[in-house]
This record gives structure tokens, sequence and C-alpha cells, in this order.
């Protein structure tokens, strides 16, 4: 996975409209299925300021905010690789035999946490778009990470959207965040900073990967590890 050049990073345009966004390192991307519904997005520098923050919804935009703040890690919340030996995503396939999880799935679930199998009916949408944006960046020269927001906000003891916006936003800053807004923040956007955050820590070295790793890894943070909170 590489990583873009010093040159690149200082050539890195300015925010549409001529405005110039602050440095970031990491962006954090909460994935959903398609344009029809709100994709969170959310930039942070080094010292973990939120520098930006907005809803998106078509893979254009999502692009074009990767390109404008030209960071050093773009972090995912979607799965971003097929089970282990499935060339594709159809039932009527016989690769359909090696079934909907992954093996990184199957180590999530065996250490306590639930994530949804990459081919799970409702899933599969997300999962192929996250495979092509995944797909698309590293030809870019992106690193690339897949991040479970939720995953990272039980190990840092921040609490889930489920309950309560306000909550979530008041753990992450109690986990080290700043920068975000007044104005009201959706559940989408705050995962993208929990995302952006798990990012930051694995430019650090305080996470740690599950599973194999490919193509890929899922990082979470390290439990054994302090974290800026």
């Amino acid at each position: 996975m590489a990583i873009l050049s010093e040159e690149a990073h200082r050539a890195s345009p300015g925010a549409p409209g001529g405005a110039r966004r602050s440095a970031a390192t990491t962006i954090g991307i909460d994935l959903r299925s398609g344009p029809r519904y709100p994709t969170g997005i959310a930039t942070m520098a080094a010292d973990y300021r939120c520098n930006h923050l907005s809803v998106v919804r078509s893979d254009e935009q999502i692009l074009a905010a990767i390109d404008a703040s030209r960071p050093r890690v773009v972090a995912i919340d979607a799965p971003l690789a097929l089970p282990e030996g499935r060339c594709c995503a159809r039932t009527d396939c016989q690769c359909a035999s090696f079934g909907i999880m992954r093996d990184v799935d199957r180590a999530c679930a065996a250490a306590g946490y639930r994530p949804f199998p990459a081919l799970l009916p409702s899933m599969v949408r997300m999962t192929l778009r996250g495979i092509a944006l995944r797909e698309t960046l590293e030809r870019e020269g992106y690193e690339v990470i897949e991040v479970y927001p939720g995953m990272s906000q039980d190990v840092m003891s921040i609490p889930r959207k489920r309950g309560g916006v306000d909550g979530l936003r008041r753990g992450l800053k109690r986990a080290g965040v700043t920068g975000l807004p007044r104005r009201r923040i959706s559940h989408d956007e705050l995962d993208a900073v929990t995302c952006a955050l798990t990012a930051q820590l694995y430019l650090e070295g305080r996470t740690k990967a599950m599973g194999p790793g490919l193509p890929v890894p899922l990082i979470l943070p390290d439990r054994s590890l302090p974290w800026p909170g």
C-alpha cells in the first residue's frame, strides 16, 4: 500500500470555491450503499483536530473530498474485500459455496464483536462499492484501511450512535478530538470522525489489525496502549 510523496502533499489543491483546508493527515469515510443515502466525511490533523466535516452522496464527491485534503491514510467504514474464495457476489456462481463471511469477519466475531458479513444480502451493495472505491484510491497512490467505527468506539469507551448523537459527540471529545463544529452533527459524520481518529492512531502505532490483513487491514485501537483522551 503506497503513501503519497511529500511533493504530492505540498502540491495538494484547495477546497472547492478557492478556500484552502487545513492540513489533514487522515480522512474517515462512513460509507453507505449508494448515493441515495448520506456518506459522512471527516478529515483530521495530526493534533486530532477535525478540520472538515460534511455529508456527501456520490462517488465523485467522495473522491473530490479525498483529493482536496490529500491525506496520508484513508479509513473506510465498509467491507473492502470479498470473502476468501469468492470471485463475485452472485448467489448463482460456484464461488457462492465459500459463503458470505470473510476470515476477518470471523476473527471479529470471535473477539466478541458483531460485524455484518460482507455478503449479507443487505450488505452486498455497500461491499461492492467499498471494493471499487478502495481499488480506485490505491491506483491513485493512497493507503487505505478498513475501519468499523462501532468497534473503535467500544475499545475507547465511546458511546455508540444508538445511544444518541450527543453522547457519541461527547465521547469523541473525551477521546481527544477537537474542532467539531457547533452545528448539529449527524451520526454519519461522527462515525466518519471515529474512522479518521482510528486512522490517526494507526499512523502512531497505537492500533492492531484483525484477521489476515489482506488485501487491506481492518484496524482498531489497541486496548493495551494509551490514546489522546
